[in-house]
């Protein structure tokens, strides 16, 4: 079906019709064509007005113009036609200086004002600030103050411990020579504990509150160690009571009791036997009513106590040590230990304070650099007792590799020592532990061989290293003691800051020097220990002792050089007994023995 197309037409978009001149008339309706006429004439008129608005904006601009210009030439003929006055410059100039001198005062004003204001805030701040120190000083003194209340409480309920223990001590008057040193320091920190309590510091209060703490610490742990020696006492003292009825044991000489007698009771033996006690045979270990001759009854049990804590302490460290899922953390904290313990040095007192803080911080469990790394020994069960023990071990070793080559050494690493013991008691029964594990001559102990033993299992035993099944040469071994002795014998002499009580101080160089003379002397090693021992600590003890030290040295200078001399084979040079031989004649020649080069002084640090 078609349809028709729609002949209806749309209306043009006039708006979008484009034209052009070459666009033929014919081609457009009418009506278009009128259209466009109609726009072309309303562009027209468009254009027409746009331009006459333009005309009129410019006879506008000029019209100002003109204005403008006219009445600044008018201004300008005025003043050349009329000059002003000198009457009214001056009082131009005066309105202008006066007005200037009021902008100055002003300014003046609001500049003291402003200085004011802020000395008013200075002065406000200031008085904050002190106030502020005021109650945080006061809050430290009640701390301090409870603090110390709570030490003394301890203090007293330790001290009350440790009269019921020693009550209940069994033959006591013989077993307590055998702790009588350690009942002494007890004593000696009881002292210096009621000073540290007494004494008060103003700038800082908690100071001594923490001294006091830490002298606490210390008398826990020598009760807790006293008890356990008087326990054992006691039980050795049932077991022979209910074995058989054995005669009183007489007691050992203690180094107190040694002291003013040793001379005579060395010259005595001479007399009787000066060889016989080399042969001499003892009882076993348990029983035992004399002492030995290879070493003192209260120095074995002392030695023996400390090698069972420090194996009980490897022990309980053995699973971090051996967990594989800890290797990199045993890694980092190796390194926290052993870089500053190999940077120890005198330095300056700055550098070993570095050092001192950062093995402090590390054993009170805190956070420590190690590189760019942060890393704390309490991170894991184990760690802190692994850093203890690792450190005590490697500051002794240092005698051996680090003292050995260059003797000052060994006095700031007797400083950094003699600093952590007091703060942690622990750590320095560590290393006394490892002092008598690396150098048994330190207790003194001539450890004997027993029976079935290997020769290379006896030398390991006695401090020898061995290398490719060869055991290694005697000036060696010499000397690698000789480093352990003086680091040992400047950890004695060391004085703690701050007048603290030394924790191993001149009376354990005593005990020793006395113990070493009571035994017979041994081939080389004595006299090498004995030389290094005196070179170092003898100076402290001629003025600690004085009348007493002396009688102790002209000993060594007679007869126990003598013994030296007796035990030592003809023909093997023996350059130990020739260097105690000089060091005696230089010390008698110059009236005494000089302090030892590389002490450092009482205000070093």
């Amino acid at each position: 079906m078609l349809y028709a197309k729609s002949t209806r037409k749309e209306a043009p978009n006039w708006e979008a019709v484009k034209l052009d001149e070459t666009t033929p008339v014919y081609n457009l309706s009418n009506h278009t064509i009128m259209r466009l006429f109609e726009l072309k004439e309303q562009q027209r008129l468009s254009t027409a007005k746009s331009f006459m608005k333009k005309i009129e904006d410019f006879k506008e601009v000029s019209r100002r113009s003109d204005e403008e210009e006219c009445l600044r030439k008018k201004q300008e003929l005025e003043e050349r036609l009329v000059p002003k006055r000198e009457s009214q410059v001056d009082v131009e100039r005066t309105i202008q200086r006066l007005q200037d001198e009021a902008r100055q005062r002003f300014q003046q004003k609001e500049d003291q004002i402003n200085q004011k204001l802020k000395e008013i805030k200075s002065i406000q701040e200031k008085e904050l600030q002190e106030n502020l120190k005021k109650k945080a000083l006061e809050l430290r003194v009640a701390e301090a103050k409870r603090r110390k209340g709570m030490s003394s409480s301890k203090l007293e309920s330790l001290l009350q411990l440790l009269n019921e223990s020693v009550t209940a001590c069994q033959e006591r008057d013989s077993f307590l020579q055998t702790v009588q040193t350690k009942l002494d320091r007890v004593t000696a920190l009881k002292a210096q504990f009621q000073v540290v309590v007494n004494n008060v510091n103003h700038e800082d209060p908690l100071n001594s509150a923490i001294r006091s703490e830490n002298i606490v610490k210390q008398v826990e742990d020598l009760v807790e160690v006293i008890r356990d020696d008087i326990a054992k006492n006691n039980a050795i003292v049932q077991e022979k009571n209910a074995s058989s009825k054995r005669q009183q044991p007489q007691p050992p000489l203690s180094s107190s009791t040694v002291m003013p007698v040793i001379s005579s009771a060395v010259k005595q033996e001479h007399r009787n036997d000066q060889h016989g006690r080399l042969d001499k045979k003892t009882c076993d270990g348990n029983g035992g009513q004399e002492d030995f001759d290879f070493v003192r009854r209260e120095d074995l049990v002392m030695y023996s106590q400390l090698q069972t804590e420090l194996r009980q302490y490897e022990a309980n460290t053995a699973a971090f040590s051996g967990d594989l899922s800890l290797k990199t953390l045993r890694f980092e904290l190796q390194k926290a230990v052993l870089h500053p313990v190999n940077e120890i040095s005198d330095q300056s007192g700055q550098h070993l304070q570095d050092k001192l803080d950062r093995l402090r911080s590390l054993l009170q469990g805190n956070s420590v650099h190690v590189g760019s790394k942060m890393v704390r020994a309490t991170e894991h069960p184990g760690g802190l007792e692994y850093c203890t023990n690792l450190l005590a071990r490697r500051l002794v070793a240092q005698g051996e590799d680090q003292v050995n080559v260059n003797p000052k050494a060994a006095f700031p690493i007797a400083a950094i020592i003699t600093e952590l013991w007091l703060e942690f008691p622990v750590f320095g029964r560590l290393v006394l532990a490892h002092f008598y594990r690396q150098c048994p001559y330190l207790v003194p102990y001539y450890l004997p061989q027993q029976e079935g033993q290997s020769n290379e299992d006896y030398y390991k035993s006695l401090g020898y290293r061995y290398s490719g099944g060869k055991v290694e040469q005697q000036p060696t071994y010499l000397k690698r003691m000789s480093g352990v002795v003086r680091l040992y014998a400047a950890v004695l002499i060391s004085l703690p800051r701050r007048n603290q009580p030394h924790p191993h101080g001149l009376e354990h160089a005593w005990r020793y020097l006395a113990a070493l003379l009571n035994l017979s002397p041994r081939n080389d090693i004595t006299a090498a220990i004995l030389v290094e021992f005196l070179t170092v600590a003898g100076s402290a003890m001629s003025k600690e002792y004085g009348k007493q030290f002396q009688k102790m040295l002209h000993l060594i200078c007679t007869e126990y050089f003598t013994m030296i001399r007796n035990v030592t084979p003809k023909g093997s040079g023996g350059g130990p007994v020739t260097r105690l031989e000089e060091f005696l004649h230089e010390s008698i020649k110059k009236g005494g023995i000089s302090p030892p080069a590389g002490q450092l002084s009482p205000r070093f640090w």
